[in-house]
């Protein structure tokens, strides 16, 4: 029997699943949280094969919750759950360590078929295409994901090569301050604290 945990901070939806899969002789539910923060409290001593995640989980969300599951290292395989079918958020969970993602509309077979399918080491992300692989591609991903504006990608691909504020200011024709401004302004947008975290991000998302 696969051992199953439900994350939503929607009781009816966690309710109408376990209702679903009451007298399956397949799959038992053996919690429910609510919450982000009780889910991660709980974690490491809950008995369960998979995690059924809400992408806007509260306090935190389901992002957050997919990166600090990743740091501990656990057994426990994540299907996300959402409202959400646009490629850059599945990507960006497929990224974070996701082994599924469903639309909440999904009906209990292709749930159930993606259950299995993580059970077996494979991945469920049907409604995933391609993901980007030209430049172009990938500025119009961090345009659409993080509003980045076309000459932000140009300082970030540059700081991907390890430039300088002044090899940027030299090779875009910029002053520094300018530099320094789109340096900020990159920063916030990807919701980041320091230059670390910013190549982290580019690798990552595997810019």
């Amino acid at each position: 029997m696969i051992r199953i945990v439900l994350a939503d901070d929607h009781q009816l939806f966690t309710e109408g699943l376990r209702a679903l899969f009451e007298n399956d002789p397949d799959v038992y539910i053996t919690a429910i949280y609510h919450r982000g923060a009780y889910l991660l409290n709980e974690i490491e001593r809950i008995k369960a094969d998979v995690l059924l995640l809400d992408l806007k989980m509260g306090e935190p969300d389901g992002l957050s919750i997919l990166n600090q599951l990743a740091k501990q290292n656990l057994d426990l395989k994540t299907i996300m759950l959402s409202t959400y079918s646009d490629q850059f958020t599945m990507l960006e969970c497929k990224q974070r360590g996701a082994r599924g993602y469903l639309l909440k509309n999904t009906s209990k077979e292709e749930l159930k078929a993606a259950i299995n399918k993580v059970m077996n080491n494979e991945t469920a992300f049907e409604h995933l295409n391609n993901a980007p692989e030209t430049d172009e591609e990938k500025f119009n991903y961090c345009h659409e994901k993080y509003k980045l504006t076309r000459r932000e990608w140009e300082v970030l691909m540059l700081i991907k090569k390890q430039y300088t504020n002044q090899m940027i200011s030299n090779s875009l024709h910029l002053s520094i301050y300018t530099v320094e401004t789109h340096r900020k302004n990159l920063m916030q947008k990807l919701k980041l604290k320091n230059p670390v975290s910013l190549f982290q991000f580019i690798q990552l998302h595997e810019l």
